[in-house]
């Protein structure tokens, strides 16, 4: 099987490199080979691979400047989707599609019940409305496809369109003896990157049927009790206090409640144990 690996040096691609079976015939695609934005660009490198799958882990991903770059946005979320739905259209190979959490808007807070594959997408910032943009754009060009959502991911490799991720700038300040403030009323499902691999693997390679799918670690935490944990697990002694997400004023808004569950069988173990590993990768490679 080859597989085309849009996004190659992201957080999420690294750890699909690294967590290839052997039998994969993998080609990792940076937007140095291929920006998603330039159509004739993506249909000529698909056509040189021939893939039997790709594998589209590329997106914008930043979120308050989204509501002041709302062209660029979704010129790579929804525009370049499109370009790549339309190269693997002509070449007759499916999809594998990324998308988020934040294609919903929060309100089952009250409930506490996580979103499930069919419930209804109602995204409240531009990131979120371009992500689903893409994913409505999939899902009218292409049988042949998988969509899957996660959210609020981490991994060794760090997110390069943001800078790094939430563990390292908590480990990071945290070390350097700096005042900890982190909200206490935004709930999500961390997601070790490396695990969200290993899934989306599986989902492949067992051949589950195309459509869309959460996979995410089981649980869920707000970000305080994120970084506590993350301070916990890498033994550091440092105060950390709760705050109202109000306290941090954002451009865009973000929904208080995006926790992910499944109804299809790709789980995940638990996001403790998501970090539990995320912790002895970065001890390893350190």
């Amino acid at each position: 099987m080859k597989v085309a690996l849009i996004g190659a040096n992201g957080q999420l691609g690294t750890d699909l490199i690294r967590t290839k079976p052997e039998y994969v015939d993998l080609d990792p695609l940076t937007r140095k080979e291929m920006d998603v934005r330039d159509k004739d660009k993506v249909e000529e490198v698909l056509y040189e691979v021939k893939p039997d799958l790709v594998i589209n882990t590329s997106a914008y991903v930043k979120v308050d400047l989204a509501e002041e770059e709302v062209e660029e946005a979704f010129r790579v979320n929804a525009v370049g989707v499109k370009n790549i739905a339309d190269a693997c259209l002509k070449i007759g190979v499916p999809l594998l599609h990324i998308s988020t959490d934040y294609v919903f808007d929060g309100g089952k807070l009250p409930k506490r019940e996580p979103y499930y594959e069919e419930d209804t997408p109602n995204p409240i910032n531009i990131y979120g409305v371009s992500k689903l943009a893409g994913e409505h754009i999939v899902r009218n060009y292409l049988e042949e496809h998988y969509i899957v959502r996660s959210s609020s991911l981490y991994g060794v490799a760090g997110a390069s369109g943001k800078g790094g991720n939430f563990p390292y700038t908590i480990l990071r300040k945290a070390k350097a003896g700096e005042n900890l403030k982190v909200v206490n009323d935004i709930y999500m499902v961390p997601t070790h990157t490396y695990d969200l691999a290993e899934g989306v693997w599986r989902l492949v390679l067992e051949e589950h049927s195309y459509g869309t799918y959460h996979i995410t670690h089981t649980g869920y935490c707000s970000w305080y009790e994120f970084a506590k944990k993350i301070l916990e697990l890498a033994g550091i002694d440092a105060q950390i206090e709760p705050v109202k997400h109000t306290e941090f004023p954002t451009k865009a808004r973000r929904p208080l409640w995006s926790v992910l569950g499944t109804k299809k069988g790709i789980e995940l173990r638990s996001w403790e144990e998501g970090l539990e590993r995320f912790v002895r990768m970065v001890k390893d490679e350190g």
